[in-house]
């Protein structure tokens, strides 16, 4: 099995390269819009998206951060990553709108690696169950 090339578009700064993610970090100054506008760049420039672009519930989606996990891709677009971005990017607009949206602080910050985290987690099990189908000759899903 080939090694993932993976990187985190951020605008987390409480995110940092380390054990618990061992990626190269890009971080952007701004808002989670700002995240999906660089992550749609690298999106056209050879990578593909590997996380959900939106956060799980509303109140972290008015949330001052969030983190996305790409990957590199063999493909120059990733289409289904960009309508995904497009998608994510008309959500984040209704949501932020008219809204008291809170201060960034730690709290949020310590929140977002801990989903980021957990996709990274996520991404690598779900590379082992295809490396053990792959061994046994099934096909799980």
């Amino acid at each position: 099995m080939t090694q993932r090339n993976f990187r985190i578009v951020t605008n987390n700064p409480w995110i940092e390269k380390g054990p618990a993610v061992p990626h190269e970090i890009i971080l952007i100054e701004g808002t989670p819009m700002d995240t999906l506008d660089k992550t749609e760049e690298l999106l056209q420039q050879g990578w593909k998206l590997v996380s959900a672009p939106l956060p799980p519930n509303v109140p972290i989606m008015r949330g001052p951060y969030r983190s996305l996990i790409i990957e590199e891709n063999d493909r120059q677009y990733d289409k289904d990553g960009l309508i995904a971005l497009h998608k994510a990017r008309e959500r984040y607009r209704m949501e932020r709108e008219h809204h008291n949206l809170p201060a960034p602080g730690e709290d949020f910050g310590i929140i977002d690696r801990q989903m980021l985290q957990r996709s990274l987690r996520d991404s690598m099990l779900i590379d082992a169950e295809k490396a053990a189908g792959t061994a046994t000759g099934g096909d799980r899903q």
